[in-house]
């Protein structure tokens, strides 16, 4: 009987201590590696990141803009309608559609996600605009992917961009696995002028 007890416990004591040593990573290592696979990536795909916002919203196509504020890099493919009428107001809903969605920090997951097809996907995602988006004021955003909101200070209806999301402006989901993501083409729908 002293012998079953015996071993019951040193099972559950090796259970206990190899728990105990697989602990996840901190917040701040989170963010090492995120940082570590945009570094990556930018490489990788032969970025240039500006320090300076062009004027005239003209990007070359591996062109990026680090948005200093939320980290959310992006690349304007077509500004879209920029008339100050045709530009999204503080509480407008604005229709998002995708193509290229890749998690890129994920080493099993390589599918490229899109909703531009509306058969497959007969409704866009939306968003409604509250403003500049910040990571410390999340209240000026409602929708889906805060990240998102980031270049409709710069784009009009109609306009397209490229992003690298982090996983604190990505959605819900993204959030809670620390997933980075990337977008390939992202079209914005303003509900004025749809």
């Amino acid at each position: 009987m002293k012998k079953t007890h015996y071993i019951i416990l040193c099972l559950l004591g090796v259970v206990l201590a190899g728990t105990s040593c697989n602990k996840g990573k901190t917040y701040a290592e989170l963010l090492k590696d995120e940082t570590r696979a945009i570094n990556k990536f930018i490489l990788e795909n032969k970025l240039i990141i500006l320090d300076k916002f062009p004027d005239n919203l003209v990007f070359k196509s591996n062109e990026f803009y680090r948005d200093p504020a939320t980290g959310v890099y992006f690349n304007i493919i077509e500004p879209g309608d920029t008339a100050a009428a045709k530009k999204v107001k503080e509480g407008e809903e604005v229709y998002v559609r995708f193509q290229g969605l890749r998690y890129f920090t994920s080493k099993n997951d390589t599918t490229e996600y899109s909703n531009l097809d509306p058969i497959r996907s007969p409704f866009p995602e939306n968003i409604i605009y509250r403003g500049p988006v910040t990571v410390r004021s999340r209240s000026l955003y409602s929708g889906t992917i805060p990240g998102w909101a980031v270049p409709l200070t710069y784009v009009g209806h109609a306009g397209r961009v490229k992003m690298i999301v982090p996983f604190n402006m990505g959605s819900q989901s993204d959030q809670r696995s620390y997933s980075t993501t990337y977008y390939d083409n992202i079209q914005y729908r303003l509900e004025s002028q749809s």
